[in-house]
């Protein structure tokens, strides 16, 4: 292809999820009260995580709440520490071709997201629910659970507070469970989980814009929460530059703090002095990507040093996010809910220096 034209490694073609289909359509009029704030169709990411490398799990994906019947449906993607989840490319490669000169990301770089991210869930779990408005909690057992085509009776519970983030625009928040969960965030409202709500890259870019950050995360045998709005925010906007084919995003941050103890080899020698150096001139800079490329509700979200390569696109250690998207009752974007997937690629694997985490980007 000529330059200017964006390039991929492959196209897939997006399936709406069959185990969802009676309910992904649900309009803003099927509200009801037995549901929690009135809101069906929520995005979940949960986290199950211990000091000890290896057991750590997430899953991310939809819950949708019925309130003829208080059944609960829960469609997700899957993740486990001890399966070590390579990233894999989304299908989307980062190409911008005109851009203010020294504000570009790298190009011609396939963004990653974490491996089963780009077909349909591999995760469906089914049960009940009782929502009680007066303590602002719903109570959720699950009783049927389907990994990977295996289907078997459980008996998980969960407990989610619930709350109004703005109107039209439910939150919850894990409280306690009698299984192994340790965190999670949920966003819902009454829009449809199709790709028909789903916010464009173009409509995400136009406005400049920040999301609180909250997670629960896991990375040198420790779990560490941080509170909605006190870790920071994601900010996007019209300085990120758009793809030419309009399907992702690129920025550059400058002075990004990049640790020059994970770039820079043999400390205390003169490669490492030079190393160093080299950080400092060029900027210190930090790479990110997103890609809304995929069905549903679905983005891929993509960071990495420059430091870590200056030569070409990082194949290492980057961080890996799949997203879904929040979408209030009025179709309004309003950031995302996540999963980190960053497992050891430096070659000999080290469980603890990985990242895992469940956390949402809501303005």
């Amino acid at each position: 292809m000529k330059m200017g034209v964006f390039r991929r490694f492959g196209v897939f073609v997006t399936v709406f999820l069959s185990a969802l289909a009676s309910t992904l359509l649900l309009g803003a009029s099927a509200a009801h009260a037995a549901t929690p704030l009135g809101k069906q169709n929520w995005v979940v990411s949960v986290a199950g995580f211990t000091d000890a490398a290896g057991s750590n799990y997430l899953r991310l994906g939809y819950l949708v709440f019925d309130p003829s019947s208080n059944a609960v449906q829960h469609n997700f993607w899957t993740w486990s520490q001890r399966d070590y989840p390579l990233p894999v490319n989304s299908g989307d490669v980062y190409y911008c071709g005109e851009f203010q000169p020294g504000t570009n990301p790298r190009n011609n770089c396939a963004i990653k997201t974490a491996p089963g991210f780009t077909g349909d869930p591999n995760g469906h779990f089914t049960g009940t629910y009782a929502y009680d408005p007066a303590s602002g909690q719903v109570a959720i057992t699950w009783t049927s659970s389907t990994i990977n085509g295996a289907t078997t009776a459980v008996n998980l519970g969960e407990t989610w507070a619930v709350s109004e983030l703005h109107p039209g625009l439910g939150r919850m928040q894990l409280v306690t469970d009698t299984y192994s969960i340790t965190g999670g965030y949920a966003y819902g409202s009454n829009a449809s989980l199709a790709q028909t709500s789903k916010a464009s890259m173009s409509t995400i870019r136009a406005t400049q814009r920040s999301y609180k950050y909250e997670a629960h995360s896991w990375n040198k045998l420790k779990v560490t929460t941080v509170a909605r709005g006190s870790g920071g925010s994601f900010t996007v906007g019209p300085t990120w530059n758009a793809c030419t084919d309009g399907s992702c995003l690129g920025y550059v941050q400058r002075n990004a703090g990049c640790d020059a103890a994970s770039c820079c080899p043999n400390p205390g020698t003169a490669e490492y002095d030079a190393c160093v150096r080299k950080l400092a001139d060029s900027g210190d800079r930090r790479f990110y990507y997103l890609t809304g490329d995929f069905g549903g509700r679905r983005n891929a979200y993509e960071f990495w040093c420059e430091c870590l390569s200056y030569d070409g696109c990082y194949l290492g250690n980057s961080h890996v996010r799949p997203l879904l998207q929040v979408i209030d009752d009025s179709g309004a974007f309003q950031g995302w809910v996540g999963a980190e997937v960053s497992p050891d690629r430096s070659g000999t694997r080290t469980m603890d220096g990985e990242y895992y985490a469940a956390f949402a980007m809501v303005a």
